[in-house]
């Protein structure tokens, strides 16, 4: 069963401008978003929507990281796609016609969300296209780093792979070059790098060995390096 997300759309206009949407609306245009838009915090763990779900909410993530799972044609497990990560949206589909979600999205770090229903941004269409040209702008841009980072994951030696990934994913949380833990599953990662489990926690024991992460229980963290 999926969790039903709350909502609070007191506060939406601040974590607006800490998303890459700045790049592409004005402050004037990011009040009014801020009307039609609502702003949740959820705890790790949470289900935000299914693989095969009503493609009916755009996601953008303020904080925290979100994990897309999906089950390929033929099969019966389901794997980590993607690793959603600060500014980037999720959930694209919505605005763009699809009826059914193509992936489901999970909770990994508890995370700062806005949401913006397909309703609301049909009525954004209508009485203020510049705003929703701006969404779809920044949703093409978010899509295309996806794809970017997605061909780097796959064609990299999974040596070099594994540690552009987990700098990223370490990227939104360092401070002071204080070490950064990262909350992810040996599953997760081999199923965002399409290598086994096993090669990844060979590859995570090396970095062990050269001081570059420690490992805990569902958490890696990651030293700078």
């Amino acid at each position: 069963m999926v969790t039903p997300v709350s909502t609070d759309q007191a506060g939406s206009f601040p974590l607006l401008r800490q998303t890459q949407l700045r790049k592409f609306l004005d402050e004037r245009q990011l009040r009014e978003l801020e009307r039609h838009c609502r702003a949740s915090t959820r705890r790790a763990g949470v289900t935000l929507f299914r693989q095969g779900d009503p493609a009916d909410t755009f996601f953008v993530l303020v904080e925290g990281c979100v994990e897309l799972r999906a089950r390929p044609p033929g099969r019966r497990v389901y794997r980590t796609i993607e690793l959603i990560t600060p500014e980037c949206t999720f959930g694209d589909e919505s605005l763009f016609g699809a009826k059914e979600r193509l992936a489901g999205a999970r909770v990994v770090q508890q995370s700062k969300l806005l949401m913006l229903s397909r309703f609301e941004f049909e009525r954004l269409m209508e009485s203020d296209p510049e705003i929703a040209a701006g969404i779809l702008r920044c949703s093409g841009m978010c899509m295309i780093e996806t794809i970017r980072r997605s061909a780097i994951l796959t064609q990299a030696p999974a040596e070099v792979a594994l540690r552009l990934l987990l700098s990223e994913l370490a990227s939104p949380g360092r401070q002071n070059g204080d070490p950064v833990a990262v909350r992810i599953t040996h599953s997760q990662l081999a199923g965002v790098l399409h290598v086994s489990r096993e090669t990844v926690s060979r590859m995570l024991g090396q970095l062990v060995s050269e001081g570059e992460v420690e490992l805990g229980r569902g958490l890696i963290r990651v030293n700078p390096r």
